[in-house]
């Protein structure tokens, strides 16, 4: 069986105003605390796995900011992880960076390690946004850091571009847009601005001192986004996501066509044996758990219902959608039955959706409007 594995790692260097994502403030103390934890952890998690049925086919780094760790500290941390479960040759390997943290040392320390596919938060190439965004690289910055994705021959990368942010006009993202496909980068990541509740960003909207975008704006933003990506050759495979050829995130595909995957380090989300389980949001209590030998989990009672309408919502995020063989073969029942026919229809008609013989997907309009689609497809 192949399974994917994902840390958080929890260190910032700052907090942005938008994250809702679990962090603190990088500290090396605090940081070698975090990866003594986490070998007990590891051991814990995958000695729980039934003895040679799995293969690790994706490692996947996010956070916080990866790019800051200690590199000794994850090379001994890989180096266990290879002596307690079968690594498979074609590993997809990514890690999240920000462009301020990317240098040559960093990058190539990470391919020494085995990473081929650094990810970068660029989000604008605007100034003005990143700085609304309590981001602290600047667009040199990431210039330079796909400059040295390319100089160190990584064959797959990608960038992370964020839209609808406060105040951004067309034009504004047009220039994001069209720089990011001047720069190439093999994937692309393209995402709505969310004001998340807890933010500092969901504060000053509530206080009134930053307007959001509109939703018509936001609407005429991604699809034209998504219209110069495909004009540039980029093939769209999820909602959010473009690749060229070959260089789709396969780490995501496991999440989205419900694959197994084990999550470590503190807020890490996991998927085994048909069992869904979180560990605390919490350094130090998931520091003080497993130096008492015990797994941090939270366990999520959720059934088998939760879990159809789970792989709906998430495969019609796919251009491809959800077959019907795939679906029966996980659960044991027909697609058809866990769906409104009746909506169905009338989505068919309009030309939103696709159910054929094959599966159902939705079109390029459908996935304008996915998530109003989801809810009305869901008995």
């Amino acid at each position: 069986m192949t399974l994917s594995l994902y840390l958080h790692y929890p260190f910032c260097a700052n907090r942005c105003s938008y994250c809702d994502f679990y962090k603190e403030l990088h500290e090396p103390a605090l940081e070698k605390a975090f990866y003594r934890a986490l070998t007990i952890e590891t051991e814990l998690a995958l000695n729980q796995l039934p003895p040679g049925q799995h293969e690790v086919q994706t490692i996947f780094i996010g956070g916080g900011t990866p790019s800051l760790t200690n590199l000794g500290l994850l090379g001994e941390w890989l180096h266990l992880v290879r002596s307690l479960i079968k690594v498979s040759d074609w590993l997809e390997f990514s890690v999240e960076t920000n462009p301020e943290s990317v240098s040559h040392e960093v990058l190539a320390g990470f391919k020494a390690l085995g990473v081929n596919r650094p990810l970068f938060g660029i989000q604008s190439f605007n100034q003005a946004q990143l700085r609304l965004l309590d981001r602290i690289h600047n667009p040199d910055d990431s210039h330079r850091a796909l400059y040295l994705a390319r100089a160190l021959r990584f064959d797959n990368y990608g960038v992370d571009l964020i839209f609808g942010l406060p105040s951004q006009t067309g034009q504004m993202l047009a220039d994001d847009v069209n720089q990011v496909i001047d720069l190439a980068p093999p994937h692309i990541s393209f995402y709505q601005l969310a004001v998340e509740e807890g933010t500092p960003l969901a504060a000053q909207v509530a206080a009134g001192e930053i307007e959001p975008v509109g939703s018509d704006l936001a609407a005429m933003m991604f699809r034209e986004g998504c219209s110069r990506f495909r004009e540039a050759d980029y093939t769209r495979y999820e909602i959010s996501s473009f690749a060229m050829p070959g260089c789709q995130c396969r780490h995501n595909l496991t999440y989205w066509q419900g694959g197994e995957y084990l999550g470590l380090g503190p807020s890490a989300h996991s998927f085994v044996g048909d069992r869904r389980f979180a560990n605390q949001a919490n350094l130090g209590e998931y520091v003080s758990s497993l130096e008492m030998g015990q797994l941090p989990r939270l366990v999520d009672e959720s059934g088998e219902e939760q879990r159809m309408n789970e792989a709906i919502m998430l495969g019609l995020r796919l251009t491809e959608g959800i077959t019907h063989s795939s679906f029966l073969r996980r659960f044991g029942v027909a697609l058809d039955t866990r769906l409104d026919m009746k909506q169905c229809e009338i989505f068919a008609k309009s030309d939103h959706l696709v159910l054929d013989d094959a599966g159902l997907r939705l079109t390029e309009e459908g996935l304008m409007m996915v998530d109003e689609i989801t809810r009305r497809l869901l008995p």
